[in-house]
């Protein structure tokens, strides 16, 4: 069985998802919190609930229409047969007016490898769908014709039936019941369950510790494995073992063990008393060990594994047990860049209504690749309508806390995001072969994501005529700081000062002192400029001086080595004071940060 396409109309957030299609292997839901992702997959349910699309213009339930979600399944004859042996009956539509009567018709049906069947899912109700439910015929208005399928001691008999019946969506709506598993971010209750011998996980996988007990008895490789899949995920987690309640022989409980020895039980611990991640990954596992051609559907699953017990998890679905369907949300960085996706979803929402965007699975491959060289952050594209790529930590949070405290809110939809904290960009010289590249690798990666993005770069020792000819070539989405890095606009002497008296009291400056040594070291041979005398007021001095080396060596010089610059700390802390003490020494750079976010909102 395998999910083909989806589309959710009146539920929850969505007035409208129109149709999103799905593939074999690992399907991406992505975007930020809180904008539909678990909507979304909750539609998917068996069990849909009546929580109908509410806007301000419409919020009564009697005004508003029931939830329908239209769903696409592929089926196999095989699948079907097992169904009706587990469910006792199905009639299936043929034609009239044909040479071979309806019995040879569904044989031959049931003959096919795979078949597609539309279905329509309400709360309270099981699959519907419109008269042949299959689509292989035109119904007329000839003599009804169908045949049944029924269990006979376990081999399974077809009868004609004269009659305008279809069951066949009910027959796929038992094969979604115990073939579809939906794991939520909630903990899972399911250390304990009622004894019974049973092989098939419940959708709610509450039987898990029967079933577990099952495995270790009837199916001890199986068990095994699972408990191997566990150690490469969980380094905490040495075994696994089941048992009868002492005093109530009616429950079973799942114990964990912390090493591969099983010694004693009383070394071991329920699994009520583990990790939530633990709990859903041996749900998840048996799900998947247990069930042939599942569709697993996983809700934010960064949000109760581990960034490293997630790429395990992901490196054992693709490996192991690549026959299933996976959709799966996130909004994680290490999903995405990890997953290998067949398909690539992403969600937004704009105030009540939630709508989705597919993307090219391909082209987000470029633009992992391409996060991954430039430390780009994934999660912040898809959580955003408006990016702009600044060059590192500080500028990411020091940009949008200047905008705030003299300019105003930071239009909504609207991010500050590294443009890379190691690689390339990490050097202390730049030229323009160098800027250009990186720029270009992004503009193609981030063409295919829909936001609007703006590029923010250092000048460094970039020419006039070379920064012009890249901000033409980028087509104008390319602006560069007027002065030669951030630090320039951090050359404050009292702002200084107070800084370094802060992180060092031993340190005994002023002012006046600060700004002795700065000028002295601009005089010095590593920090002088030709023709350009080092002054507080010359702004070509300013603009030129290598000011990150100077701090620096300021710091260091000043407190004797008891501490060092550190560019994020000490210069949001720098631009504090400046900012409580005298705005206008940092209108230049305000004004630069506001250019920045009217280009990109303007775009």
């Amino acid at each position: 069985m395998r999910l083909l396409r989806a589309r959710v109309t009146g539920f929850q957030s969505f007035d409208d998802s129109e149709v999103v299609r799905f593939d074999g292997g690992i399907n991406l839901i992505v975007g930020p919190n809180n904008v539909g992702k678990s909507a979304f997959l909750r539609a998917l349910q068996p069990s849909l609930s009546d929580d109908r699309h509410r806007t301000p213009a419409e919020w009564r339930d009697e005004a508003l229409p029931v939830p329908v979600v239209s769903l696409r399944i592929e089926v196999s004859g095989s699948e079907i047969r097992g169904a009706v042996l587990e469910n006792a009956s199905c009639i299936i539509p043929a034609p009239s007016g044909t040479l071979i009567g309806p019995v040879e018709y569904v044989q031959s049906f049931l003959d096919q490898p795979l078949s597609k069947i539309d279905v329509q899912h309400r709360p309270d109700f099981e699959f519907t769908a419109p008269y042949p439910s299959h689509g292989r015929f035109v119904a007329g208005s000839g003599q009804p014709m169908a045949a049944r399928l029924t269990s006979n001691n376990g081999t399974l008999e077809l009868s004609p039936h004269i009659n305008r019946e279809d069951t066949l969506p009910n027959t796929v709506f038992h094969l979604w019941k115990t073939r579809m598993f939906y794991f939520s971010a909630e903990r899972f209750s399911i250390g304990q369950t009622a004894t019974a011998h049973t092989e098939r996980l419940d959708q709610n996988a509450s039987n898990l510790a029967a079933v577990l007990a099952t495995l270790a008895g009837d199916r001890g490789d199986l068990f095994d494995k699972l408990v191997s899949h566990l150690r490469e995920m969980f380094p905490t987690v040495g075994n696994l073992s089941t048992r009868i309640l002492p005093g109530n022989p009616n429950m079973t409980e799942i114990r964990v063990w912390p090493t591969p020895a099983r010694q004693n039980v009383k070394l071991s611990f329920p699994l009520t008393q583990s990790g939530t991640g633990v709990a859903q990954t041996v749900a998840l596992l048996v799900a998947i060990m247990t069930v042939e051609h599942a569709v697993i559907v996983i809700d934010e699953i960064n949000s109760f594994l581990h960034p490293a017990a997630v790429k395990a998890l992901l490196r054992i679905l693709q490996t192991d047990y690549a026959q299933h369907q996976y959709v799966i949300s996130t909004h994680a960085p290490e999903v995405v860049g990890f997953s290998n996706p067949s398909t690539v979803h992403l969600v937004k929402r704009d105030g009540y209504n939630s709508t989705i965007t597919s993307l090219n699975p391909a082209e987000v491959g470029t633009f992992r690749d391409v996060a991954s060289h430039l430390g780009v952050s994934m999660a912040d594209v898809f959580a955003a309508d408006r990016v702009i790529w600044v060059e590192g930590e500080t500028e990411e949070t020091l940009f949008p806390y200047l905008y705030r405290e003299v300019v105003g809110v930071v239009p909504r939809g609207t991010i500050f995001t590294t443009v890379a904290a190691t690689g390339d960009f990490g050097a202390k010289r730049r030229d323009r072969q160098m800027v250009y590249d990186a720029y270009s690798r992004l503009s193609v990666a981030v063409a295919t994501i829909p936001v609007k993005v703006i590029f923010g770069f250092d000048t460094e020792t970039l020419s006039d005529l070379e920064k012009e000819g890249m901000v033409r070539d980028s087509r104008g989405r390319l602006r560069f700081l007027p002065r030669r890095h951030l630090e320039c606009y951090f050359l404050d002497p009292v702002a200084i000062a107070s800084r370094i008296s802060a992180k060092d009291p031993a340190s005994v400056t002023n002012s006046d002192d600060i700004a002795s040594r700065i000028i002295a070291l601009g005089n010095s041979p590593s920090f002088s400029i030709a023709g350009v005398e080092p002054d507080f007021k010359n702004k070509s001095w300013l603009s030129k001086v290598n000011a990150a080396k100077l701090l620096s060596n300021l710091f260091t010089d000043v407190s004797e080595s008891r501490i060092e610059y550190d560019k994020t700390l000490d210069g949001i802390e720098i631009v504090k004071f400046m900012l409580a003490n005298d705005t206008t020494s940092l209108q230049c750079l305000v004004s630069y940060v506001q250019s920045l976010v009217e280009a990109v909102t303007t775009e």
